[in-house]
């Protein structure tokens, strides 16, 4: 793993991820960003302003996450937050076969917002997999293939009941095995 961190332990949080083929395996895959998650490397934020900016523009060269910069890699302080991820359209659709939910742990530089963080590191922490498929264009991979191809990440990876069909019953089943 990289720097020392700011925080004398890890800050966790919650985040979805979608999961895409890779050849035979499956990874984790940021839902809005160009960012793949890969087993045993933490993944190291960048700033994209920059590179979305116009050529006229000034923008400050900074270490992500900055204040006053939507950079880092995000983590939200409750499940509900990341539940409402594994919904909707994304980009990326086309790359992914299934949606997950999970706990991320973020390290080096922490930026607190209002729904959660920002860090400049992270790795999962844990991963669980919904037995629902995920919406629109997915090609369908059943639930437990895509938990037994996570496991690379070595990390826990549940598979959660396949009566949590929708973001509320998942977050409902989360918090019953959080306590």
């Amino acid at each position: 793993m990289s720097a020392v961190p700011d925080y004398i332990e890890p800050i966790v949080g919650w985040r979805s991820w979608l999961v895409v083929r890779d050849g035979e395996a499956f990874r984790l895959h940021s839902i809005v960003y160009e960012a793949r998650w890969f087993p045993r490397n933490e993944l190291i934020a960048r700033c994209l302003q920059r590179r979305f900016s116009l050529p006229w523009s000034r923008r400050s060269e900074h270490v992500p996450p900055a204040r006053g910069c939507h950079c880092g890699i995000y983590a939200a302080r409750e499940p509900e937050e990341a539940a409402s991820y594994l919904e909707g359209r994304s980009w990326a659709d086309s790359l992914g076969v299934h949606r997950v939910i999970g706990t991320v742990s973020l390290w080096g530089r922490v930026v607190e917002c209002t729904r959660g963080w920002r860090g400049s590191v992270a790795y999962p922490k844990t991963i669980y997999v919904p037995a629902m498929r995920a919406p629109f264009r997915f090609t369908a991979e059943p639930a437990d293939d895509v938990a037994l191809g996570l496991t690379d990440y070595d990390v826990p990876i549940e598979l959660l009941d396949a009566r949590s069909s929708d973001p509320e019953d998942l977050v409902a089943a989360l918090g019953a095995r959080e306590h």
